[in-house]
């Protein structure tokens, strides 16, 4: 069995308008959280900034872990692989989305009050819940 650990956030900024929350298309065409696998010596936190700014180009900070997912996959390789995904919620610094077309198809700022709108894979549904009601609550 293959272990993978990974880390990733959940972006914010606060707009004229309120609150918008970063999502990308992965290249499935599902509509998730950017993340990505944690590098030797890199902390969890470390990994998900880099990997938010690999991907969409926001750089961020982080302000609190807000959960994990677990989860089973196949690569490539035919080989089973156990994953668990650290998540964060992160305070975007920049806005501007230059998103990565080697990683991601898109990514988007979405009003705060349609991000459950839409369709997330199940096992981050809880963490974007978690999330909202963080930001809603500030």
């Amino acid at each position: 069995m293959i272990r993978e650990h990974s880390a990733g956030g959940v972006a914010y900024c606060r707009t004229g308008q309120g609150t918008d929350v970063l999502l990308i298309r992965d290249r499935f065409g599902r509509w998730t959280l950017p993340k990505g696998i944690i590098e030797p010596g890199e902390q969890p936190e470390e990994a998900a900034l880099r990997e938010i700014r690999e991907e969409t180009g926001i750089t961020g900070t982080i302000e609190c872990a807000i959960g994990s997912t677990t989860y089973w996959y196949t690569n490539v390789e035919g080989d089973r692989v156990h994953k668990v995904v650290d998540y964060f919620l992160v305070e975007a610094v920049s806005m501007e989305i230059r998103a990565e077309a080697s990683e991601i198809e898109e990514a988007v700022w979405v009003p705060l009050e349609r991000v459950l709108e839409i369709e997330h894979y199940a096992n981050n549904r809880r963490l974007v819940e978690s999330a909202l009601a963080l930001l809603k609550n500030r």
